[in-house]
């Protein structure tokens, strides 16, 4: 790889999560029910503002921690072109063999939390609905900032407990069931620890204060995300 010299494999510590997601990416009418009931018909809209969020450019190089079935990955060679690339990392073996195979994009088995990458490798790092699925989101995010050059930006795509009622009446019966089917930690919030590791951070959210967008910049200016 161009950006980061051989990517090796590397292996997880959190097993009981990538097995989960092996049996998902063997199942993937799971994720698409995961996902309907999580957006509630805004996906679309949300991922194509977490991909404006990024500010690519033909050229740029970014990395994806959690990757997924790759469901990201066109979008974002789309937005690099043939010039850029696009380095995706997920530690569920099902998901990677998914997602492999797209042209100018690499696709290795890796945990997010120690994405094996040279530091200050990338113009932008993009985690969807991932870092709150690891076993230390924290980590990941201080692991996608490493990664990032000077001017560069983390873009989060994520969910959380319900903020605002009455959808928090939900949370007793959604969150244990997501934390089971998904392997979710919403424990962690990801963009206090996003408030740890950047000077800038801009937020937005929806669905009840679920489903939010958030933008760590390398540097401190003004960054917008958009109608999420």
């Amino acid at each position: 790889c161009r950006v980061c010299g051989r990517l090796p494999t590397v292996t997880t510590s959190d097993i009981c999560g990538a097995r989960r997601y092996d049996r998902i990416a063997a199942h993937p009418w799971l994720l698409d029910l995961v996902y309907a009931a999580t957006f509630h018909g805004r996906e679309r809209a949300v991922r194509r503002a977490s991909y404006d969020a990024l500010g690519l450019g033909p050229g740029d190089h970014v990395l994806e921690l959690g990757c997924g079935p790759g469901n990201s990955l066109a979008a974002l060679a789309d937005r690099v072109g043939p010039t850029g690339r696009v380095v995706a990392v997920d530690y569920s073996a099902g998901m990677v063999d998914r997602a492999a195979g797209r042209a100018n994009v690499d696709v290795v088995r890796a945990d997010a939390t120690r994405p094996p990458v040279a530091d200050g490798a990338f113009d932008a790092v993009y985690a969807a609905m991932s870092l709150s699925a690891t076993a230390d989101p924290a980590v990941a995010v201080a692991g996608g900032r490493a990664a990032l050059r000077p001017g560069g930006r983390l873009v989060v795509l994520d969910a959380r407990p319900f903020r605002r009622a009455p959808w928090t009446a939900l949370n007793p019966v959604v969150d244990p069931l997501a934390r089971r089917l998904t392997n979710w930690h919403p424990e962690t919030d990801v963009v206090e620890t996003m408030h740890d590791q950047f000077a800038s951070v801009a937020s937005d959210a929806t669905t009840g204060g679920a489903v939010f967008v958030a933008v760590g910049q390398f540097e401190c200016v003004e960054v917008g995300v958009g109608d999420a």
